[in-house]
C-alpha cells in the first residue's frame, strides 16, 4: 500500500474517532457550563437570603429609633449604609443585563435546551471591558464604584479585622503584573464573567449585613457602659463645728473603672473606684466654698477636664434657721426602670424625725428613707419626700427621675454575641440571654431561636442548644457564618414584655 493511502474502511474508522472525540469536548464544554450556571443561581439565591435577613435588622434598628431618640443617629447610619450597598449592587446588576443582552441570552423554559452558544461566548466580556488590552470606560467604572464601596466600609469600620475582611473581600489590586479586571473578565466565558459579578453581589449583600450588625452592637455597648459623664457634688449644707464630715464628688451615671483625678482648693485627690473622697473643712464658723476642676481619661486616650463649685455652712450646737433641701437618689443608677424594682434612698437635712415619701405614679413601698419603686406608666416620674426639723418646720424636696425600658437582652454563646468556632463543635453549643453589666437581678431562659446557615433553609429550634439544627448544620463549611435571631426566652425578675433579643454570629473556622 502506498504511504498515505488508507483503504475505505480504515478512512471510515479515523473519522468515527474524531466524531467521538469532538462530540466528547463539546460534552465537557456543556458540563463546565453547566457547573458556572448553577453556582450563579446558588449565589443569587444565597444573595437573596443574605438580604432578607438585612432587612431583619434595618426593622429592629428602626424600631428602636421610633421608641429612643438615642437610636436616630444609628438609624442614619444604617440607612446610609442601605443606600451605598444598593448603589453599587444595582450599578454591578445594570453591567449583568448589559452582558446578558450582548450576548443574546434568554433563560430557558421548561423542557428548552440551554443556549449554550450564548453561555461560551468569550467576546461579550472581553468588549465590554477591554479595548485591546486597555479597560473600557465600563471596565474602569466597575474598579471605581467596587473601590469607592470599600472605601465606604472601611470608614465606617473602627476595629483592625474588620477592614482586612473589607480588603481581601473588594480587592482589585493587580497581582502578578496581571490586573484585577482581566484575570476576572478577559477572554471568560459570558457565564463565568456573570458569576463573578454575582459573587460580587453577594460580598456586597454580606458586608452590608456585617456592618449593620456591628453598628447596631456598638450601640447596645454603648448603653452599658455609659459614655456620658458629669460631676456630682455630694455634701450636706449645713454642718455642725468640729463635726467630722465626709463628702464625695462623683460622675454621674459613673463607671468604677474610670481613672482620672480632682482639683480641690489647691489639693490633688485621686479617683478610687471612679470617685474621690476628702475631708470638709469645718474648723470655723460661716460659709465654706470648695471648688476646682474634674480630669477623666475618655477610651481615645485625651483627657475631659469638667469644672465644679459647691458652698455650705458650718454652725455651732444650734441651728438659727432650719435647714432646707434634701436629697433622692436612686442605688442602682440616675434613673428608674420599667418592670423591676427599684431600690430607693430619701434623705432631708435637719430631719428630726421619720422621712415620708410619696411619687407622682407608681407603686412605692418602705419607709424612713429606705424604698421600692415599682414603675406603672409615663417615661418621668417625681419624688416628693418631705420630714420635721427640730424647730418643728417640715422640709420638702423634689426630684424628677426619668423612667426608661430595661436594656434590651443580648443573646450569647459561650458569654459571647460573636464567636468563632470549629465546624465540630456546633451541635455542643447552647444559646443563652443576658444584659451586661445589668445591675438588678434579672436572668432569662431560652425557649427557642431561628438558626441560619448560607445555602440552607431557615429552621427554628425549641429550647437553647444548637442540637436542635443538627440537619442545616451539616451543610456548614469552613469561612460560613451562622445566625442566630428571633431568640424567645422568659425571665426571671423582669415583669411585662421581653425587649427584643438580640442575634448572635458564629464564624466557623
Amino acid at each position: 500500500m502506498a504511504k498515505g493511502k488508507l483503504p475505505p474502511r480504515q478512512k471510515m474508522i479515523n473519522l468515527m474517532y474524531l466524531i467521538f472525540i469532538a462530540m466528547m469536548a463539546m460534552q465537557v464544554d456543556r458540563e463546565v457550563l453547566r457547573s458556572f450556571e448553577g453556582i450563579n443561581e446558588s449565589l443569587t439565591d444565597a444573595t437573596a437570603l443574605t438580604t432578607k435577613n438585612n432587612a431583619t435588622f434595618y426593622d429592629q434598628i428602626k424600631s428602636k429609633a421610633a421608641q429612643d431618640t438615642d437610636y436616630r443617629k444609628i438609624e442614619n447610619d444604617a440607612v446610609a449604609v442601605r443606600e451605598e450597598s444598593n448603589k453599587v449592587y444595582d450599578e454591578i446588576e445594570q453591567v449583568k443585563q448589559r452582558l446578558i443582552k450582548d450576548a443574546d441570552f434568554q433563560p430557558p423554559k421548561e423542557g428548552e435546551e440551554i443556549n449554550y452558544n450564548s453561555l461560551q461566548n468569550v467576546e461579550v466580556a472581553t468588549n465590554l471591558f477591554f479595548n485591546g488590552d486597555k479597560p473600557t470606560e465600563e471596565g474602569q467604572l466597575l474598579i471605581d464604584k467596587i473601590n469607592a464601596y470599600k472605601n465606604f466600609l472601611l470608614q465606617k469600620y473602627s476595629s483592625v479585622g474588620d477592614k482586612e475582611r473589607v480588603n481581601a473581600l473588594f480587592n482589585t489590586e493587580d497581582k502578578n503584573n496581571v490586573s484585577w479586571l482581566y484575570r476576572m473578565f478577559y477572554n471568560q466565558p459570558m457565564v463565568a464573567a456573570l458569576t463573578n459579578m454575582t459573587k460580587l453581589q453577594s460580598d456586597v449583600r454580606t458586608e452590608e449585613g456585617n456592618l449593620v450588625r456591628t453598628l447596631l452592637a456598638n450601640k447596645l455597648q454603648d448603653e452599658i457602659e455609659l459614655k456620658a459623664f458629669q460631676p456630682i457634688v455630694d455634701i450636706p449644707p449645713v454642718v455642725r463645728k468640729g463635726d467630722k464630715v465626709l463628702a464625695n464628688i462623683a460622675f454621674g451615671a459613673y463607671d468604677n473603672s474610670l481613672k482620672g483625678s480632682v482639683s480641690l482648693n489647691g489639693r490633688n485627690i485621686p479617683l478610687t473606684d471612679g470617685r474621690a473622697t476628702f475631708d470638709l473643712n469645718t474648723s470655723a464658723d460661716g460659709t465654706q466654698t470648695i471648688k476646682g476642676t474634674m480630669s477623666y481619661q475618655k477610651p481615645d486616650g485625651t483627657t475631659e477636664t469638667m469644672p465644679f463649685e459647691r458652698t455650705y455652712t458650718v454652725v455651732s450646737e444650734t441651728l438659727a434657721k432650719a435647714p432646707t433641701g434634701g436629697s433622692i437618689a436612686a442605688d442602682k443608677m440616675n434613673v428608674v426602670y420599667r418592670g423591676v424594682s427599684n431600690p430607693m434612698t430619701a434623705t432631708i437635712n435637719g430631719a428630726d424625725g421619720p422621712i415620708n415619701m410619696t411619687v407622682s405614679t407608681g407603686v412605692l413601698s418602705g419607709s424612713n428613707g429606705k424604698y421600692t419603686y415599682r414603675v406603672s406608666s409615663g417615661d418621668k416620674v417625681v419624688f416628693t419626700a418631705s420630714a420635721k426639723t427640730s424647730s418643728g418646720s417640715t422640709v420638702t424636696e423634689k426630684k424628677e427621675f426619668r423612667i426608661k425600658p430595661v436594656p434590651p437582652p443580648q443573646g450569647q454563646i459561650r458569654g459571647k454575641n460573636a464567636l468563632t468556632t470549629s465546624v465540630s463543635s456546633l451541635t455542643r453549643l447552647t444559646v443563652d440571654a443576658a444584659i451586661p453589666d445589668f445591675e438588678f437581678p434579672v436572668t432569662f431562659n431560652v425557649t427557642s431561636f431561628k438558626v441560619k446557615v448560607p445555602g440552607q433553609k431557615t429552621i427554628q429550634v425549641n429550647g437553647n442548644s444548637l442540637s436542635g439544627a443538627e440537619r442545616v448544620l451539616r451543610a456548614v463549611q469552613s469561612g460560613d457564618a451562622v445566625n442566630i435571631f428571633d431568640i424567645e426566652a422568659t425571665a426571671s425578675g423582669l415583669e411585662g414584655r421581653i425587649p427584643n433579643i438580640s442575634p448572635v454570629v458564629i464564624d466557623v473556622q
